[in-house]
């Protein structure tokens, strides 16, 4: 299990869980099912936090998995909800989920260096470096990371369904969330791809649309934008009118479900959210796309 906070010593419950038996000791908070450990890349030449949850018991055909980005902010609230839905007192046959958060060794919630680089796809010039932003341009190195070292070890470890594989990325990692998409859409069934840096770097990731391949492993493709993220950076300046039609994200999601005709592709659009927080919403609407499919497929 994995610990979140740590002091002090106490009895267990019947359950295994720590109690309080003062006002002094308090105990680590724990996410029941739930481990991690670091994990060096020899592709990217960098250490990763991977965090895993198994929710319910190994399917025969493995779990269904799912990969979230920036796991140091997304993983704990991405199992909360998959619990919950697999925890539904009205399901006949409840389905089970194993729940990936990749992200960095730090307190903090986003690493901006290594984000950065791994989640902005190559291109010919990058912005200059500004802040904590470094270096751009290692997402193909940050996907063979994924397809060529933790993936078969967490397949080694846990089990893997092979068709039932999903990528959530927010912001940064909803822009790598298209890169996959268009250079390697193969590679997962299900995307959700919360408010994405298409605006980045003069919308350099336009530059690999021509990629795009319709294949029958792409069954479900979820965008959204917050309300309040209609701003110059989220918006075409070629267009005059205002409105949710005229995001980057929705011409996006435009552009995918004219060319990905056998894949379901959807827009939400969440009133009163900015671009930190529309995340929430995202994952809550993402996770439930990916359960019900998986309940619509008797191999998941």
């Amino acid at each position: 299990m994995m610990t979140v906070m740590t002091a002090g010593h106490a009895a267990a419950t019947d359950k295994g869980y720590p109690m309080q038996t003062d006002d002094t000791d308090w105990q680590a908070v724990i996410i029941p099912q739930a481990s991690q450990r670091l994990m060096r890349s020899a592709i990217t030449n960098k250490d990763y936090l991977i965090q895993v949850a198994t929710i319910g018991e190994r399917p025969a055909n493995g779990y269904p998995v799912v990969y979230v980005l920036d796991g140091n902010a997304f993983f704990a609230p991405s199992v909360s909800i998959a619990q919950m839905l697999h925890g539904r007192p009205a399901q006949t046959q409840p389905k089970s989920l194993m729940i990936v958060g990749i992200g960095y060794p730090t307190d903090k919630q986003f690493d901006i260096a290594n984000r950065a680089h791994d989640y902005t796809p190559p291109a010919d010039s990058y912005p200059k470096p500004k802040g904590e932003q470094t270096a751009f341009g290692g997402a193909e190195r940050f996907y063979e990371f994924i397809e060529q070292e933790l993936t078969p070890m967490l397949d080694d470890k846990f089990g893997i369904n092979p068709n039932h594989r999903s990528l959530v990325g927010h912001s940064f990692g909803g822009l790598f969330g298209l890169y996959v998409l268009m250079k390697h859409g193969q590679s997962f069934n299900h995307y959700v791809i919360a408010s994405p840096s298409i605006w980045w770097n003069d919308k350099s990731i336009l530059a690999y649309k021509d990629a795009l391949i319709a294949t029958p492993n792409i069954r479900h493709i979820l965008i959204t934008l917050g309300e309040h993220e209609l701003s110059a950076t989220h918006k075409d300046p070629s267009l005059n009118a205002f409105g949710v039609t005229d995001s980057l994200a929705h011409q996006m999601a435009q552009f995918l479900a004219h060319c990905l005709t056998g894949a379901q592709v959807d827009f939400s659009f969440h009133p009163n959210f900015n671009h930190g927080m529309n995340a929430y919403p995202s994952l809550v609407h993402g996770l439930a796309m990916i359960y019900q499919s998986c309940q619509a497929d008797e191999r998941c």
